[in-house]
This record gives C-alpha cells, sequence and structure tokens, in this order.
C-alpha cells in the first residue's frame, strides 16, 4: 500500500493468549481459524535484524520482555511490532490508528506503540466493558470484565477527531422542567450573573469519555448487557457494529479510507460501509472475503460487488522506475553511500560494488530507487536473494557492524 494513504486503522490483532480459535461448524464463519500461539518458529530472522539495527529502544524493549517473560512473547511482540511500523508508514499525517487488545499483553503492545508512534501521540486508552461471560468465579482475583483500545495519532493535535455524545441519564433529564412558549423544553443556568436558558434539543449529550459501558459483547448471553446476536456469524473474537461505528465516527469523515489489517469476520468492514467511508480489509483466511459478502447482503442489504485480490498489490507511490542495475542508479547510489558498502560499511571504490534490491523482487519489492543499494561481493553473497534485514542481523551478530542509532 502507499505511504500515507489511509485515514483509520483499526485492528483486533491476536492478543498472546495461547490458543487456536476456529468457528464451530454451521456457523457462518465455518473453517475459520486462527493461531495465538508464539514461538521463535513464528519469527521471520529478517524482522529481528530490522527492529535489531535501526531501532534500539524498541529491541531492548522487546529483549526485556523476554527476559520477564518468554521466547513466546517476544515473538508475538516482534511479529506486531513489524506490522505496526508498516502501519506508520501507510498511515496520513491526520490519521489515526486504534488497537483492541486485552491484559495479555496490552501493557506491552501500549510501549510497542509509544516507541513506533512517538509517547506524545498517545490520544486514548480506552476500557470497554463487556461484562461477565460466564458465571464462574475467579478464585485469585477479580473477574475480568472489559477489553482496551489503546488510540495514537500519527501527529497529535492535526489528528481527526469527531466528539462524540452518549445520551443525559433520565435523572439528568428531569432538570429540563420548563417550556417555552413553543413547546421547547430547557433549563435555566446562572452564568456571568445572568439566567440562560439551556434547551435540550441543542444539547448534544453527555460528551464520550475513555470507559464505554453502553456496548455489549457479541456474546454476553446474560447479565447488564445482554448482546445483539443477530449479528453472530460465529467466528470466536468478533466485535459488534456499534464499538466499530463509534471508532469510525469517532476518528475519521466520510469519503475516508479505513484499514482493518486483521479483518476476521469483517466487522469493520461493513460499518465503514454503514458510515459512508472507504474500506479495505486483510486477512490470511480467505473466508473473510465470503463473510464481507454474505453480511452485506444479509445485514444491510446492499448490493456488493467488492474486490477480493490474492496477490500483491504494487505501489504507486515511488516515482519512476529504471532499470535496477543501469549505471545511472550505481552512480547515484555510490554517491548517496559516500562509497560505502550499505551491508559492513567498508569503503569500496566504484567497481567493487554490486547493486542489489533492499527487499527482494520474490517478496514485492521494486526496482524503484528507494529500494536498491550498492554492497561489496562479500555482503551481497552472504545476504543472497534474502532481505537487508537478514544480513543485517548476520553481521552484528558476528560484531562485524554495531547496531546503528536512530535518533
Amino acid at each position: 500500500m502507499n505511504s500515507a494513504s489511509v485515514d483509520l486503522i483499526y485492528l483486533d490483532p491476536p492478543y498472546s493468549k495461547n490458543k487456536t480459535y476456529s468457528a464451530p461448524i454451521g456457523s457462518k464463519a465455518a473453517g475459520a481459524w486462527f493461531k495465538d500461539t508464539w514461538t521463535l518458529d513464528d519469527v521471520n530472522l529478517a524482522w529481528h535484524g530490522e527492529i535489531k539495527h535501526e531501532h534500539p529502544g524498541l529491541y531492548a524493549l522487546l529483549q526485556g520482555t523476554r527476559e520477564v517473560h518468554s521466547d513466546g512473547m517476544m515473538s508475538y511482540l516482534i511479529s506486531m511490532a513489524v506490522r505496526l511500523m508498516e502501519m506508520r508508514r501507510i498511515l496520513k499525517p491526520t490519521g489515526t490508528i486504534w488497537l483492541h487488545c486485552d491484559p495479555t499483553a496490552g501493557h506491552y503492545l501500549k510501549a510497542l506503540l509509544d516507541c513506533i508512534f512517538g509517547y506524545k501521540n498517545f490520544v486514548a486508552e480506552v476500557a470497554w466493558f463487556i461484562g461477565s461471560r460466564s458465571g464462574a468465579i475467579a478464585k485469585y482475583k477479580p473477574g475480568k470484565a472489559h477489553e482496551t483500545l489503546l488510540a495514537y495519532a500519527a501527529s497529535y493535535k492535526k489528528h481527526t477527531y469527531n466528539i462524540q455524545y452518549l445520551p443525559y441519564s433520565e435523572k439528568y433529564l428531569k432538570w429540563f422542567r420548563h417550556e417555552d412558549e413553543h413547546g421547547r423544553k430547557y433549563q435555566t443556568r446562572k452564568k456571568n450573573g445572568k439566567i440562560k436558558r439551556q434547551y435540550l434539543d441543542e444539547s448534544p449529550g453527555v460528551p464520550l469519555h475513555d470507559t464505554w459501558m453502553d456496548i455489549s459483547h457479541l456474546y454476553t448471553s446474560q447479565g447488564w448487557f445482554p448482546g445483539n446476536r443477530s449479528e453472530i456469524t460465529g467466528y470466536p473474537t468478533q466485535k459488534p457494529l456499534a464499538l466499530l461505528q463509534r471508532i469510525i465516527k469517532a476518528s475519521s469523515h466520510e469519503g475516508d479510507v479505513v484499514l482493518d489489517p486483521f479483518c476476521g469476520c469483517a466487522t469493520a468492514c461493513i460499518a465503514a460501509e454503514i458510515e459512508h467511508r472507504e474500506w479495505v480489509g486483510i486477512d490470511i483466511s480467505p473466508k473473510a472475503a465470503d463473510l464481507v459478502q454474505d453480511r452485506m447482503e444479509n445485514e444491510i442489504g446492499a448490493f456488493y460487488e467488492g474486490v477480493h485480490r490474492t496477490d500483491v498489490p504494487e505501489r504507486t507511490d515511488l516515482g519512476k522506475v529504471i532499470r535496477y542495475n543501469d549505471a545511472r542508479n550505481k552512480r547515484y547510489l555510490y554517491g548517496e553511500q559516500g562509497g560505502y558498502c550499505n551491508g559492513c560499511e567498508t569503503h569500496f571504490e566504484l567497481r567493487h560494488f554490486h547493486v542489489d534490491h533492499i527487499i527482494p523482487k520474490a517478496k514485492g519489492g521494486t526496482d524503484h530507487i528507494s529500494n536498491l543499494q550498492l554492497l561489496c561481493g562479500h555482503c551481497n553473497s552472504v545476504k543472497g536473494a534474502r532481505s537487508q534485514e537478514y544480513l543485517l542481523a548476520c553481521l552484528t551478530d558476528k560484531g562485524w557492524i554495531k547496531r546503528k542509532m536512530v535518533a
């Protein structure tokens, strides 16, 4: 996806709960499943190298979690970090990201977001009250009754935020006990020594705070807020439409682009369609595309002819592209790199360099100059057809280069 192309990102990723989730047979989402168990085998060495070489603060955080927890937690956070780095790239300067999590790793995810988006761009930590989903009593701790939404802006105070309002309580409405000659209800307030009228039909409600208790979980079968079971597809971690509609209305405008990179049963896509936004959903399971089709037709009665892509789309924001091994690229890169190999950082003459892809073409890399570099013969052979991060991980682990410090 092109850089700075998305207005709002909502993601409900795996939570590192050491479980495998699957939709029950006979449900709309039957066949959909995902694994939420993590080991170092799940982590690409290139991801680790990229973080280690270019984001030392983030790397230190990951190493710290490994000391406190295990390889599993670090592996989970590495996989989330590289994805969040890409989300930061594609978010517009006015954009916002909302990450859904729970206490399992929520505190670590917040630290990741601080590193990647900047702690000064923190917008909110929302507690979403979901009620008790069973009658079981926790023997050694309070029962879990909420999940967390972490919101960060690409650039705080430049980001889109539309104030949302909750209805007044019945108790507060009783204060509007007066009526004018047109039958409009109002209450009186004293301001600067003068009596002012506050009309009910001009009062939007109570501004939304960071504790949401008015939207029920779909799978709460009993309790204060029983779920809206008509929405249920059977997807094990499905969220209610009302929750996504609130986020979309708060952090985007009509016509904006909404992305859900873990779209699952496509609730964010459906909510975006209802609220007249453009949208993109990404999921590891092809079932997600089927659920979009089904829900569009059955829940909102919309004629839907979407695009289900299984290829890797090409970016269109990279400018003019010439053949990668063109002599002009070699001369340009030699000047940009100051004659130093982009791997081992040793100085060489131009004739000793090879033009190489940073991200290999087999992984979606382009011939654009931004994806090209010069490597000496040795580094080029070590890297082979793998990514630049793989090379850097090898060189740093062998002690041949030191980690780059990023301001």
